[in-house]
């Protein structure tokens, strides 16, 4: 741990080359946040910080920027009070309010966070999902609509009713006695590890309407989809006129499987997880959605080590809890 001088001295680096992306000196430390410490001291106590890697210095002229280990000693360690304005807290339950009015998808709820994160932080946003861990589907009926066609209706354990019409011959007699088959072991686990061959021995007859069951279902419902928004903010942004930190950039949007790592981790963690400078200068800073204790997917940033960590922390933590909130309550 660092000393008390050490810590605000820290911060103080950290906050003001956030806002201003320039070499913060000890002339500047003093007169902000020092005024009762000399600018000589406080040359010493950067120079132990430098030691420990906390800070660096680009240029023997230049003032001190931090380093990696700084921003997360910053973020673990400075950040506790952080949190939103009344009026920011508004606009989001707002927009949130209006989305769960105009859909009941959960696809498309983890969809549109993704645009709304990118328009709060100005940052290239992502979300992943829906992440079916576990049980998913809680029951289904089956309903004759004439002889090649039944509806197939089933409710999601976050209370969600879909439908979909099946195309195949069978015996209207069954359905009742398959729908409780089907219903039953989808109460103890998901489609995607329901053995076919067990549900076809007890009803050899339907076969061909099973198999168009479980068809549907694991199409519908096997996989997530990651989703991002704000690329127009690229440009924007003056680290990614660095060809290599925009070439890493890039190199997130085209490759799925690098989001799914930062989301695995977040899922993991339960919580808010900040990853600094691991994949070529780049944040990402991704918060979870929980349907009570059922992960349903994921949501973050991804921008330049150099960004507001004390507005966009908050932004996420708020927004994984109004998500989840939202999930919960409508879980059934």
């Amino acid at each position: 741990m660092l000393t008390e001088r050490e810590e605000l001295i820290l911060k103080a680096i950290v906050e003001e080359y956030i806002d201003t992306g320039e070499p913060i000196s000890s002339k500047v430390v003093a007169s902000k946040y020092c005024p009762f410490v000399s600018s000589a001291t406080i040359r010493n106590d950067m120079g132990v910080l430098e030691e420990m890697g906390y800070i660096t210095q680009p240029h023997p002229s230049a003032g001190r920027v931090p380093s990696p280990k700084g921003y997360k000693y910053y973020i673990e360690n400075l950040l506790m009070d952080c949190k939103l304005s009344p009026q920011q807290r508004m606009r989001i339950r707002k927009v949130l309010s209006n989305l769960e009015s105009e859909t009941r998808d959960v696809r498309e709820i983890i969809k549109a966070t993704s645009w709304l994160i990118a328009q709060l932080s100005k940052l290239l946003a992502f979300s992943y999902g829906p992440i079916l861990s576990g049980k998913f589907i809680k029951k289904l009926w089956l309903t004759p609509i004439d002889d090649y066609n039944v509806l197939l209706i089933y409710m999601t354990e976050t209370g969600d009713v879909e439908h979909r019409v099946m195309h195949t011959r069978y015996n209207p007699l069954n359905l009742e006695k398959l729908s409780n088959i089907l219903s039953a072991k989808l109460e103890k686990e998901s489609i995607d590890k329901i053995e076919i061959k067990e549900v076809l021995t007890l009803l050899p007859e339907e076969e061909s309407l099973i198999k168009e069951i479980f068809n549907s279902l694991k199409e519908e419902y096997s996989y997530a989809e990651s989703y991002i928004e704000g690329t127009d903010y690229i440009d924007k942004i003056p680290e990614f006129n660095d060809p290599e930190i925009l070439k890493s950039l890039i190199s997130i949007i085209n490759k799925e499987e690098l989001v799914i790592e930062q989301v695995n981790a977040a899922i993991n963690s339960g919580n808010v997880r900040t990853s600094i400078g691991e994949k070529g200068n780049l944040t990402f800073i991704v918060v979870p959605y929980f349907a009570k204790d059922l992960p349903i997917g994921a949501a973050g940033v991804v921008g330049p080590i150099r960004m507001n960590y004390k507005y966009i922390i908050p932004l996420l933590s708020y927004i994984k809890n109004c998500i989840s909130d939202m999930l919960s309550i409508r879980w059934r």
